[in-house]
């Protein structure tokens, strides 16, 4: 399999390959043939179905070299010794010829052969029977966070061999080789060779297994996959979990977890070199408050959004896909929303969204029920506003009011009181109230002017202030009320708040 990869400059929108009519008949081909070859050998006839079923969801992003008047050109970087040689060759090409990318998809049912999964079959067992870490593991275990010959949407390669070969010595250095978090703690620390990348020029989110192991360096994204990768080859059962946005914090965040012996998650930034904590590459996701996570699978998820509706009618987003998988549970305390709404309101499924870096979000979606949408296993101490999406213009009707979870996880509508007002002093508070990480960038600049805004129904503007040193004085704050504040200096990352009536402190999320 030739593939074609290096650094670019500019981003292009993929093209997506055109699906076909008889995806059916291709599975049922693939079957029969992957099922005669294993005919005597149930388990792995049955690790090929798993496959199989779940084929038609997954794809990969790759992109080609493209001149002025779109002709491919042919560029590929492992062709070359290493990845300096390959970038002075890729520079002198870029020097005669103007390149651009073009991003294509390819459908994994258009791609995978039986020669392709009988390999990644057999060494997928190889690794779970022969290895004393992995016998905790059962076969639902093994075929959805082992079996798997992909984790994301990386560019498909065969890749197990020489994963296998990087690591295959970590196990040695391990206390206790019955314990699957030990070896899997070995077994990262083995990659501490690869460098981690703030960002890299690359149009596709993933780098292929073999572009990894080339370049030796990648973004965190990139070496989160490298760990899984070598990991699984290992026979240790690892997967992703991720945030898709913070809840009261800005960006959002994915992270590795490692099946233990009693079957518990653990997770661990596979992408970060240290020790911490006594435990290498532990993780504490909790750091930051979380309003929803979700774990990725490879297998369809029935009860996900995508696979009970048309993701035409889902907004663009993790929500399109059909293998994620709600944990918010196994990391947060959670509760539940229960938000009124007209129940003559034609949509039945809404949306629910948390304030991250200048907009609002979606996190989660929940289904109507009579005169209220109801959202479940949320995290707390987080402000939501749900939301109605309208696909024919892919446009969110955003509710008035948002709703606060609080930490006894009781629901409160913000609904601002404007015959209850108050002044206040607006200041960054740097007093560190908890143990979390929550990042809040606001800053007091002296003598700039800065505008109060409340959600009612959108962001209104209350009144405008100059800055004193360190503060700005407020003193037309509805009570019960969302307030942001900018300026022009403002970045983006300036956080919501809302004054407690009671105890007459900011709280901010």
């Amino acid at each position: 399999m030739k593939i074609h990869y290096l650094p670019l400059l500019l981003l292009y929108l993929p093209v997506f390959s055109q699906s076909i009519s008889n995806k059916d008949l291709i599975k049922k081909s693939l079957e029969a043939v992957v099922s005669k070859h294993y005919q005597y050998e149930i388990e792995k006839k049955e690790a090929a179905k798993f496959l199989i079923d779940n084929l038609e969801i997954h794809f990969s992003e790759n992109y080609k070299w493209l001149d002025n008047q779109n002709r491919k050109i042919d560029f590929n970087e492992l062709d070359f010794p290493d990845l300096k040689f390959a970038t002075l060759a890729f520079q002198k090409l870029q020097d005669s010829i103007k390149l651009k990318p073009k991003i294509y998809i390819v459908k994994d049912i258009h791609a995978i052969t039986p020669e392709f999964l009988i390999k990644n079959i057999d060494l997928a067992f190889e690794a779970w029977k022969n290895n004393p870490w992995s016998h905790s593991y059962n076969f639902e275990t093994f075929c959805e966070y082992i079996l798997p010959y992909r984790s994301l949407t990386e560019p498909l390669e065969d890749w197990r061999t020489e994963y296998l070969q990087l690591v295959a010595q970590a196990h040695l250095n391990a206390k206790n080789i019955d314990d699957p978090v030990d070896v899997a703690t070995q077994t990262i620390l083995e990659l501490k060779n690869f460098r981690f990348l703030n960002n890299r020029p690359d149009p596709i989110p993933y780098l292929s297994p073999k572009q990894l192991l080339f370049r030796r360096e990648g973004a965190c994204n990139d070496l989160a996959n490298l760990t899984l990768l070598a990991c699984r080859s290992m026979g240790l059962a690892v997967t992703f979990d991720f945030t898709p946005e913070y809840g009261a914090s800005s960006k959002r965040h994915f992270w590795d977890t490692i099946i233990d012996e009693n079957g518990k998650h653990i997770p661990f930034n596979g992408n970060c070199f240290g020790n911490p904590q006594g435990l290498p590459y532990a993780y504490n996701a909790t750091e930051k408050r979380l309003a929803k996570v979700y774990r990725k699978t490879f297998s369809i998820q029935q009860n996900s959004l995508a696979a009970l509706r048309d993701t035409l009618l889902i907004p663009d987003g993790f929500l399109r896909e059909k293998n994620t998988l709600d944990v918010t549970e196994e990391y947060v305390a959670t509760g539940k929303i229960s938000y009124p709404i007209n129940p003559e309101t034609k949509n039945t499924i809404a949306y629910l969204n948390v304030f991250n870096l200048a907009k609002w979000r979606v996190i989660d979606w929940g289904e109507k029920k009579g005169s209220i949408v109801e959202f479940k296993n949320l995290g707390s101490k987080i402000v939501y506003l749900p939301s109605f999406y309208e696909s024919t213009s892919k446009k969110m009707n955003y509710a008035r009011y948002p709703v606060l979870l609080d930490d006894n996880l009781k629901q409160q509508i913000l609904i601002p009181n404007y015959n209850k007002t108050f002044s206040y002093n607006v200041s960054r508070d740097k007093t560190k109230k908890e143990s979390g990480l929550d990042f809040n960038s606001f800053e007091v600049f002296e003598n700039e002017m800065f505008t109060l805004y409340v959600w009612d129904n959108g962001w209104n503007k209350l009144e405008e202030a100059k800055a004193e040193k360190d503060f700005i004085r407020f003193s037309k704050i509805p009570d019960n009320a969302l307030l942001l504040t900018l300026c022009s200096k403002s970045n983006g990352y300036e956080r919501i708040f809302r004054i407690n009536s009671d105890t007459k402190q900011i709280e901010w999320y």
